[in-house]
């Protein structure tokens, strides 16, 4: 792709002005607004003149919060126009979450001012005044310019801050450059095989990586329709996104691992005969572990929908190199790897059969995309690890960002990683994982690895074996996690249970599961509703805040855990 994505728009409104580029639907349903070229270059410019007359200068941070699909992008591309960095921000879920994370991003963006659409009912409005603490400038995303519409402006660096799902730690604004979202949107298309004639459908939230760089900004970059509809409609009602690829002819769609999980549960065979998925070619499945059993289960499930099993592509990516790293390219199937469950404890990767006793099942997570320099570095010793070995996702290239906001030492930190004999500085993803014959296969966080007696275990395997262990566990709805007790390391389990299932029987099958998979005991098993475990937008599970949920259901003192 030439020039940045302002370049696109323009170049794309003079050429061909009715392409339509973005289908909004409010419900997941019904459409509720259409953006052509035209359409988008004129409201960008309208917008990006009215930031300017309200006094904001190129650099100046402003939040972008904005519910409708379409109003998001207006305002993501007006800010643009007018050189002026949006941090795009999602009202909050609930009231604690606006000292929790919100009031966190917009002190450490230094926020000039916000940019919103007209708010989406009482909840939104009254959420405003307390973000902008009444100092701030509200402007939205439908104000007109009084005067004339100015040229974009020339000299663009920043596109954007991608606040970091803060999963493990508190969110910290990466700094994405016009050049590394052309560097991205060039490795999406290579392994995604986009054209102008491929119709993205997404549900995820614009205000993550994948749902922004994948699954809206193809649209721009290649000329081709995208259909969004927000998150909450898919969690309310996970067909409207399968209707969806019905309808309008959908090639690529994206989800978390649960996401299709959901979509198994809560379909019926005569609904799913109802539905012509023929033309699907991607199905991205990324942000959090892809697990075996829920690609079967899609594909075994949707089959009557002509649905291609080859479709299901997992993926790896995170918000610091842009998004995609990897991904399974289309029109083949995700690999599967077993591996000796005592060898990965070591960090040694000793291939088993299939089911294979004392076997773990790993997931591949797709090839590493043109430009990228991807090594499995030692993150104790910086040393390149040698083939067969788990270490450290060390990554380089053109989509790495530039680091973090106002936060130089953090910075260093994360992106100052350096091998010997090489001048290229490396983002430290905090991902532990290995290569296979240029596939990479991503074993768990560095930050979330569960050590008790000095064995080394991946929370997501424990949380497998949790969730098949009763059908009254939630799919995708457990976390475990390592506590302190009686001066030593010991496992704890949050789960969530669907009906009302017989809760001593639950925990004991919980217990018994971990037992002959790991031989270890639980600590402690607490029970909860679906949905109740901590989650980012994007679906990855946050081990750290369900540990505080644990502690204080259960009464605890901090320093006894």
């Amino acid at each position: 792709m030439t020039g940045d994505l302002i370049d696109r728009l323009i170049e794309l409104a003079e050429r061909a002005p009715d392409t339509l580029l973005y289908v909004e639907l409010y419900d997941g349903v019904h459409e509720s607004a259409r953006l052509t070229a035209r359409d988008l270059r004129d409201r960008a410019a309208a917008l990006g003149t009215a930031l300017r007359e309200d006094g904001l200068q190129p650099g100046d941070v402003v939040l972008l919060m904005a519910t409708p699909p379409s109003e998001f992008l207006v305002a993501l591309f007006g800010c643009m126009w007018a050189g002026v960095v949006a941090a795009p921000m999602a009202f909050p879920r609930r009231a604690e979450h606006l000292q929790s994370r919100l009031a966190i991003i917009r002190d450490d963006a230094g926020a000039a001012a916000i940019v919103a659409a007209p708010p989406q009912g009482d909840a939104e409005a009254a959420i405003l005044p307390v973000m902008s603490r009444d100092l701030l400038p509200v402007i939205a995303t439908t104000a007109e310019p009084t005067g004339v519409r100015i040229a974009p402006h020339a000299d663009r660096e920043v596109a954007y801050l991608q606040y970091t799902s803060g999963s493990t730690r508190e969110p910290k604004g990466v700094i994405l450059t016009h050049d590394n979202l052309v560097a991205n949107l060039d490795v999406c298309r290579a392994l995604m095989n986009f054209t102008s004639e491929s119709v993205n459908v997404s549900w995820c939230p614009l205000t993550h990586d994948m749902g922004l760089i994948m699954g809206a900004l193809p649209s721009v970059a290649f000329g081709m329709t995208s259909v969004l509809m927000p998150a909450s409609a898919f969690i309310r009602r996970p067909v409207t996104w399968l209707q969806a690829l019905h309808t309008y002819r959908g090639t690529h769609g994206y989800s978390p691992n649960f996401g299709y999980d959901l979509c198994v549960d809560r379909t019926t065979e005569q609904v799913r005969a109802g539905l012509d998925l023929s033309s699907v070619r991607v199905l991205i499945n990324g942000a959090e572990p892809v697990r075996r059993r829920t690609r079967d289960r899609f594909n075994e499930a949707f089959a009557v929908s002509n649905l291609a099993p080859e479709s299901h592509a997992p993926a790896y990516g995170l918000a610091e190199s842009s998004v995609l790293v990897t991904a399974t390219p289309a029109h083949t199937s995700g690999r599967v790897f077993w591996v000796d469950a005592a060898a990965l404890e070591r960090d040694e990767i000793v291939y088993r059969e299939p089911g294979a006793a004392g076997a773990r099942e790993l997931c591949g997570d797709g090839t590493v995309g043109p430009g990228y320099d991807v090594r499995i570095v030692d993150p104790l010793t910086g040393a390149e690890q040698p083939p067969g070995q788990v270490g450290e996702v060390w990554i380089a290239g053109p989509s790495v960002c530039a680091g973090y906001w106002r936060r130089p030492d953090a910075t260093e930190e994360a992106f100052g990683g350096s091998l010997p004999g090489r001048n290229e500085r490396y983002l430290r993803t905090g991902d532990l994982a290995f290569l296979h014959d240029g596939e990479l296969v991503v074993c768990g966080r560095k930050k979330d690895v569960v050590v008790i007696h000095g064995r080394k275990l991946y929370p997501q395997d424990i949380e497998f074996s949790v969730e098949v262990a009763h059908e009254a566990v939630h799919l995708g709805g457990s976390a475990a996690f390592s506590v302190e007790a009686n001066g030593e390391e010991t496992l704890v389990v949050v789960a969530e249970v669907v009906g009302e299932p017989d809760e001593a029987d639950v925990v004991a099958a919980i217990r018994a599961a971990v037992v002959n998979e790991f031989e270890l005991h639980v600590h402690d098993v607490l029970l909860v509703d679906p949905y109740t475990i901590p989650k980012t937008s994007s679906g990855k599970k946050q081990r750290t805040a369900t540990r505080k949920l644990w502690r204080e259901i259960r009464g605890l003192e901090p320093a006894l855990v």
